[in-house]
């Protein structure tokens, strides 16, 4: 048996020693307990013992330590710091008489003093119990104790120990010498996937018209759970027809509808997923069409983390007010005609509205992980339907809505929280051919400070919409994020094929066969860095110079009438403690010369294929 060695003195770790021997058999202990559980919003404390004799009152101790570190005094137990907290049992008159305490360490690993904290009377803040008389089977009476303490109510102060152990004292006074102790078991807090939440909705349609007195959603379905499990629910309409039979608000083909909400043990995540999905979509007589529509809206929140994706959200066929539409940027809008459809009416393409939320700057418990997202695939606004009729007859029309919302209580912390964000984006091409004017892109996804993904696949990448100014064939975007314990880290890329920027006839100012920028950030307590690994330009021609590889960074090339543009264009973000980031674009053109071939205005750019990425974490 590893005791302490007789004279052994609580307040003198710096003097414990630890031997073989044997202990009194009262002070003698055969097993014992501490553990620390939530129920509800209350955080308890749970120990007990079972001693080998019971020739006499119990004096037991709980110590909970902060360092991992091991005695100076005795390698077996940890080194006592500051804040160390003992919680005490002791009986008398053979267990008829009850007392449980709390003590703080004040002082070093060699010496110092316990300073009580009041826990009030039993059956408040605390309670406790012997076995008398005893019902286990094969224990003795007065050989088992237990109690329980409301640590929420009291003033202990437990964040994260490291370990805790059990000893046994001599009497009931907090200075009396020390006689067994046990093996120090580590501590470990886990997640509580039990108090977290995945909950919402979708619908297919939704339709207002005030004229016909239309207020219809179609299709709609929901899920919600609460702790680990999963729901999940689905719906659908064949041959759709608003108002019927001819469908002049709304026809489609097939309406579907998911809802899904899962809270996983391992990993341990809420996760909301809700997807709207029609084909063969008309609304309001051609006005907008699309053989394809899918909206998809994801949210996911974890004990350290939240994040919304609208990643599988995607268009097929669409056409808008009879043009073509093969790009679209998340809140695209489009203004309609006054004199067709009354003032102010719009179209929003891919509407979305997300939101993630954290626990306040160095809160380490209580504290609530949450993340929203909604997504409208079609948003019709019309101001009057009929302009050329007295009064307004208003109609909105929605087209695959998606709703998510997941939350997860915080993982409890040992300390303050380093401080952490990330940020990345990244998109196919952008075109500024009037500086004076918002840059028109294309493929654009991005991701919140707290981490992510965000996602698109394009078939094509045109800019204008006959690719005149910067076209490309298949295209992906992508950025994500994450924060851990132990470091921050993003990455985003942007690839496309068949480029061809400046085209003139059946040639191109610069062409390739495929272009990737890829942006990498990391950071953590020792370093922060970001790289390009991963970023090629393929089949590369400008002008009249061909390249059969990727070129270095910051290659600069004149364009003779046009100006210069910048291949594998790097650069990094200022100087930050704990925080690296970079910017890479495949192909960078800056005009430069004035009454240019493509009557382009100087200080006009066009950038195919740009990632960022950027990590942040300080101590």
């Amino acid at each position: 048996m590893t005791n302490l060695r007789p004279q052994s003195k609580e307040l003198e770790p710096g003097g414990w020693k630890c031997i073989t021997g044997s202990a009194p058999s009262k002070d003698d202990m055969v097993k014992g307990a501490v553990a620390i559980r939530a129920l509800g919003t209350k955080r308890l404390m749970y120990i007990n013992f079972q001693r080998a004799g019971v020739n006499g009152d119990a004096h037991m101790d709980w110590e909970l330590n902060q360092s991992a570190e091991p005695s100076p005094a005795c390698v077996g137990l940890p080194r006592r710091t500051s804040g160390d907290i003992v919680i005490t049992f002791d009986t008398d008159n053979g267990g008829k008489t009850i007392t449980v305490r709390a003590f703080v360490w004040q002082g070093t690993a060699e010496a110092g003093t316990f300073v009580e904290l009041p826990l009030g009377s039993q059956g408040v803040i605390w309670d406790a119990a012997v076995n008398i008389p005893s019902t286990i089977p094969g224990v003795e009476a007065g050989a088992f104790g237990e109690a329980a303490i409301n640590l929420t109510d009291s003033p202990i102060q437990i964040l994260c120990p490291q370990s805790a152990h059990m000893k046994t004292r001599s009497s009931t006074s907090i200075t009396s010498e020390l006689k067994d102790r046990t093996a120090v078991q580590r501590i470990k807090f886990s997640d509580r996937p039990d108090l977290a939440n995945a909950h919402d909705s979708a619908f297919g349609a939704q339709i207002k018209d005030a004229m016909l007195g239309i207020n219809q959603t179609l299709v709609p379905v929901s899920s919600s759970q609460a702790g680990v499990g999963s729901t999940s629910k689905s719906n659908q309409m064949l041959s759709v027809n608003v108002p019927q039979p001819n469908g002049e608000d709304l026809r489609a083909e097939v309406i579907r509808t998911s809802s899904t909400s899962t809270v996983a043990e391992s990993p341990a995540q809420a996760k909301h997923t809700s997807v709207a999905e029609a084909v063969n979509v008309n609304i309001l007589n051609g006005l907008v069409t699309a053989s394809l529509v899918r909206g998809v809206a994801t949210t996911t929140a974890s004990g350290s983390a939240s994040s919304v994706s609208s990643t599988g959200s995607a268009f097929k066929d669409l056409f808008v007010n009879g043009v073509g539409i093969n790009n679209v940027t998340p809140n695209t809008r489009i203004d309609l005609p006054a004199a067709v459809f009354g003032p102010g009416s719009f179209v929003i393409l891919y509407e979305q509205v997300g939101s993630t939320s954290t626990p306040a700057a160095g809160q380490i418990q209580g504290g609530t992980f949450a993340a929203d997202l909604k997504v409208n695939m079609i948003n019709v606004h019309i101001t009057d339907k009929l302009p050329l009729v007295a009064g307004n007859q208003t109609i909105d029309v929605i087209v695959s809505n998606a709703v998510a919302h997941s939350d997860f209580p915080q993982r409890e912390l040992c300390s303050i929280p380093p401080g952490q964000r990330v940020s990345g984006h990244a998109y196919v091409a952008s075109a500024a051919t009037d500086p004076s004017l918002v840059p028109a892109t294309v493929g654009f996804v991005s991701i919140p400070a707290n981490g992510g993904l965000d996602h698109q696949d394009l078939d094509q990448a045109q800019i204008p919409s006959d690719g005149s100014t910067a076209g490309a064939g298949a295209s992906v975007s992508e950025s994500s994020g994450a924060l851990s314990a132990t470091a921050s880290t993003a990455s985003s890329y942007a690839q496309a094929a068949n480029v061809c920027i400046l085209r003139s006839g059946t040639s191109c100012t610069i062409s390739a066969t495929a272009v990737k920028s890829r942006s990498n950030s990391s950071a953590d307590g020792a370093s922060a860095s970001s790289n390009a690994n991963g970023t090629q330009l393929v089949g590369l021609v400008v002008g009249s110079q061909t390249f059969s590889s990727t070129p270095p960074p910051n290659t600069v090339i004149n364009l003779p009438g046009i100006g210069f543009v910048i291949l594998n264009e790097q650069f990094s973000d200022g100087p930050e403690t704990g925080h690296s980031g970079l910017t890479v674009r495949a192909i960078h053109m800056v005009v430069t010369v004035p009454d240019n071939p493509f009557g382009l205005t100087v200080g006009a750019e066009i950038i195919v294929a740009e990632a960022h990425s950027d990590a942040t974490f300080v101590k």
